[in-house]
């Protein structure tokens, strides 16, 4: 690992950690309870990220590593040597978690490969967190497997949960389920729903071309304008962070759904704002039985725009 690398955070579903900076996420299946995510540089796979959840009673690290391992050489295609494993080995920043770090080695010569692992047991949500920094023969990726590990975080941290691919960090309180993503090319949105309520979070690129005919207010009206249906609103001028924002507060009209009136307000709250600086747009929603949820200002908070 060269001294000079830089890094940066990756988050999915409340299992977050540390990647130099050219990592990013080539592929994300599953949900909170089980899932996959593989992550790469421009040039090959460098780590595979697996986290399901188990039942009442989850096996010890050093029982799902056993099992994991005998699977793997099961899987081995016949003539191959035995792989060398070195195992038994603990991150000194989980030891509050059980967990075993453990090498593995495959073949000879140009095309030896092998993986520095690590199972981690998160017994509030009783999930397993597997996680494999790949590596070539020649590059052993010992110290960075060191710091990644190190970094690993598993259960929330003050009640939040850290979201952060492609350089976009913010946290979330842990009961919001993601529904959907949607990571395009200079534009990340991200939808999730607790119960009743639902929440978005946007980044876009490119403010000022996408500002340039039109005011912010009316930038935050159109990304969210699905989702304002049905709803009174009102939309004005403000700032935030020193930066120029746009703010949308609204309840939902009885024409939009006549049993409302036997429930509680629907109450619509949203944020926007550019970043010059990054020459960025970034947008919340959060649509719940609360005025001015303060939940949206929270989550903004957390996010470093520049």
């Amino acid at each position: 690992m060269k001294d000079q690398e830089r890094w940066s955070r990756l988050g999915w579903h409340g299992i977050s950690f540390d990647v130099p900076e050219d990592w990013c996420p080539g592929t994300l299946e599953g949900d909170y309870a089980n899932g996959y995510m593989r992550v790469e540089d421009e040039t090959r796979v460098r780590l595979e990220l697996r986290w399901e959840t188990g039942g009442r009673r989850v096996a010890a690290a050093s029982q799902l590593v056993d099992a994991y391992l005998r699977e793997s050489r099961r899987k081995l295609r016949r003539g191959l040597p035995e792989p060398r494993v070195d195992r038994g080995r603990a991150v000194k920043e989980l030891g509050a978690l059980d967990h075993e770090a453990f090498t593995w080695r495959c073949g000879s010569g140009a095309g030896a490969t092998g993986a520095h692992s690590l199972i981690v047991v998160a017994p509030a949500s009783r999930r397993v967190v597997h996680v494999r920094v790949l590596f070539a023969e020649g590059r052993d990726e010992r110290a960075l497997a060191r710091r990644l590990f190190g970094s690993l975080r598993v259960a929330p941290r003050d009640g939040a949960d850290e979201w952060a691919v492609f350089g976009f960090r913010f946290e979330l309180p842990q009961e919001w389920r993601l529904e959907r993503s949607s990571l395009r090319t200079g534009c990340l949105q991200f939808a999730f729903r607790a119960g009743g309520d639902e929440f978005e979070v946007v980044r876009q690129s490119l403010a000022g071309l996408t500002l340039r005919n039109s005011p912010l207010e009316q930038w935050l009206q159109a990304t969210f304008a699905q989702a304002l249906r049905g709803f009174r609103c009102t939309v004005r001028a403000d700032s935030y962070r020193g930066h120029p924002a746009a703010r949308c507060a609204g309840v939902l009209s009885l024409r939009a759904r006549p049993l409302a009136i036997l429930r509680a307000r629907r109450h619509l709250t949203a944020l926007a704002w550019r970043c010059a600086e990054a020459d960025k747009l970034f947008a919340l929603r959060c649509e719940s039985r609360t005025a001015d949820d303060p939940r949206v200002a929270r989550c903004a908070d957390s996010i470093a725009c520049h």
